[in-house]
């Protein structure tokens, strides 16, 4: 197995069996998953979901090729109305969630989301592609319903773990890949077997030991005694994609007549970002620019 690389932010490592068709990919968050929560104060058990929700994005992403931002979102009935975590292609991670107060300390899954449904939504920056998929929310946990997300959109077996506190998430996808078709029945019922072995191990991951535990230490406890190659280390950060330019076309495509009734009211507009809390303020010259044709929407102008 290959060396770890340390990383203060966080870090995604694949990994194969060297004989069977299956793959994963192991996470653990820790400067990027503080960074991300400082930004709100939330209960700990809506945080603890929402670790599980970025986590899991980037697990998602890390299975795909492709460049631009995997979304992963859950609109539910329960306490969690909306919770929204991204992740691109090189694992820039964000992360919100809106919720009502007063969670029970002891609340569920179910508790937390109710009714609802989890979509996937895939942006190719570059082919301007769009792909979603939705299931609805009928697991017991979120692992469950990314599972049946995979098993209905995209026909892949998959097992997921997912856990996170306030200092750190981690998470483990193992996926069953399609068998070439020259293999025989026999080793293709193999195969099978190793995989039901497989999953029965990932389900014996206590939360503590996958959140501190490193990634050869997990692979032992899952793969066992099969050949496993661990691949090196990719980083991943927190990072925002807000900007002066998203937030003016923001603005522009709520029209100059409602823009400016606001600044009448206000004396100003402001428009916070609700990933990372940074406000975008504009006075009564940035409106009349903002809507003037032919201006640079960077150019600069009052900003707070």
């Amino acid at each position: 197995m290959a060396e770890a690389l340390p990383s203060d932010d966080g870090e995604l490592r694949r990994f194969i069996l060297e004989r069977h068709p299956v793959r994963g990919f192991w996470l653990q968050l820790d400067g990027a998953w503080r960074a991300l929560r400082s930004f709100h104060r939330y209960e700990p058990t809506i945080e603890a979901l929402l670790g599980e929700a970025v986590t899991a994005s980037a697990l998602l992403a890390a299975t795909l090729k492709f460049e631009g931002t995997l979304t992963l979102q859950i609109v539910g009935d329960g306490v969690v109305k909306l919770l929204v975590a991204q992740c691109t292609h090189d694992f820039d991670i964000r992360a919100v969630v809106r919720s009502d107060e007063g969670t029970r300390e002891d609340a569920s899954f179910r508790d937390l989301v109710g009714d609802g449904r989890l979509t996937v939504t895939i942006e190719a920056h570059a082919q301007g592609a769009r792909y979603q998929g939705i299931v609805a929310l009928e697991g017991e946990t979120l692992a469950a319903c990314l599972e049946t997300y995979f098993a209905t959109s995209e026909q892949l077996p998959t097992r997921i773990a997912l856990t996170a506190d306030g200092a750190r998430t981690a998470g483990l996808l193992l996926q069953k890949l399609p068998s070439a078709h020259s293999q025989g029945e026999a080793l293709a019922a193999v195969s099978q077997e190793i995989w039901e072995q497989l999953q029965a191990n990932v389900a014996t991951l206590e939360a503590p030991f996958l959140r501190l535990a490193s990634a050869q230490e997990v692979l032992q406890r899952v793969c066992a005694e099969h050949d496993c190659r661990l691949f090196g280390a990719v980083p991943v950060h927190f990072a925002c994609r807000c900007s002066l330019a998203r937030v003016s076309t923001l603005l522009r495509s709520l029209g100059a007549e409602e823009v400016r009734s606001v600044l009448a009211e206000q004396g100003h507009v402001t428009v916070t970002c609700e990933f990372c809390g940074h406000p975008y303020q504009f006075d009564a010259i940035d409106v009349e620019r903002l809507f003037a044709e032919g201006v640079n929407p960077d150019a600069p102008r009052s900003l707070n």
